[in-house]
């Protein structure tokens, strides 16, 4: 039986302690879309740039990911239908999905590239002469390369939730229990600050996809991050335990407190562990937080001097 859920999502992205001390930027990027009722769907999106030498466009190129993300997967959902068959859905969110996805972020990139051309001190990290748009001709990897970004995502629909992951970065859920883990296998081989991305050659068949029908043990909360946060910690179970807390702070203290709270918290984890930008994104289902934080109802003001 398909269940009537109602879900809400907030977000906070903060600048690495280590990009601060060093003047650089912040590589990382949110987007979100409440559903706006019973019958729409909810989007989330986190994006990390790579930040490199060879990257240095990698801030547009997250943020560009994530716009690109919320309207391609509210086409993708909107073509489906509300009543597609699971099967058809998953069929179509491996193999249609990650390719459109990936035009739009290309297209992206070639309209920003064709307004601001590179300039040869841009390309200074690359051998080559910087590229330039020729009608008809994609451009060479080395041009997408500048814009490169990892990408996370998560649709959830009246029927299904989709995920999606290119690249590191970690989705987590977490039970009305508190047990928490993740829908999509870790990627070891993204150790080490080697990662696939939106500017891979093989990005299409890279992306790891996951669509879960809402009945049966249906998350409470959903956790978007990159990997800038998992890596503050020394193993699964203290970044697991992030997960079950800010379910926790949800249900006792409101959404309204863990949205005040939440940067200066992530701020916090990157000047005591990483080092790295850290950005996260969360979605919590309505039904298991408190009357005041459900979609509609007045936010819950914390106390003065509250945890």
């Amino acid at each position: 039986m398909v269940m009537s859920l109602r879900w809400t999502a907030l977000s906070a992205s903060v600048r690495g302690a280590s990009h601060e001390q060093g003047g650089s930027g912040n590589q990382d990027a949110v987007r979100l879309k409440d559903p706006f009722g019973s019958d729409d769907v909810l989007l989330l999106a986190v994006a990390d740039g790579h930040g490199s030498a060879r990257s240095f466009r990698s801030a547009l190129g997250s943020a560009m990911a994530a716009e690109c993300a919320l309207i391609e997967l509210r086409r993708f959902t909107r073509r489906l239908g509300p009543h597609a068959p699971l099967s058809r859905v998953r069929q179509q969110a491996k193999t249609r999905w990650p390719k459109q996805l990936l035009a739009a972020w290309k297209s992206a990139v070639r309209t920003h590239l064709a307004a601001h051309p590179f300039s040869e001190m841009d390309f200074a990290a690359f051998p080559d002469a910087p590229p330039k748009i020729v009608p008809g001709r994609d451009l060479p990897i080395t041009a997408y390369l500048a814009y490169g970004a990892t990408l996370l995502t998560v649709a959830i629909t009246p029927r299904y939730i989709l995920y999606s992951q290119l690249g590191d970065g970690d989705i987590l859920t977490v039970q009305a229990d508190g047990t928490v883990a993740r829908p999509l296998p870790r990627r070891h081989e993204f150790m080490a600050n080697q990662t696939v991305s939106l500017c891979s050659y093989h990005a299409p068949e890279e992306f790891q996809i996951r669509v879960d029908a809402l009945r049966g043990a249906v998350p409470a909360l959903i956790m978007l991050s990159t990997d800038g946060y998992a890596n503050c910690f020394g193993d699964d179970e203290g970044f697991f335990k992030v997960g079950s807390d800010f379910l926790t702070y949800m249900r006792t203290q409101g959404t309204a407190f863990v949205r005040q709270k939440l940067e200066s918290w992530l701020r916090q984890s990157s000047h005591d562990g990483s080092g790295d930008d850290i950005t996260v994104g969360l979605a919590a289902r309505a039904n298991v937080l408190p009357v005041s934080s459900r979609p509609g109802a007045p936010e819950y003001v914390p106390e003065t001097g509250g945890a």
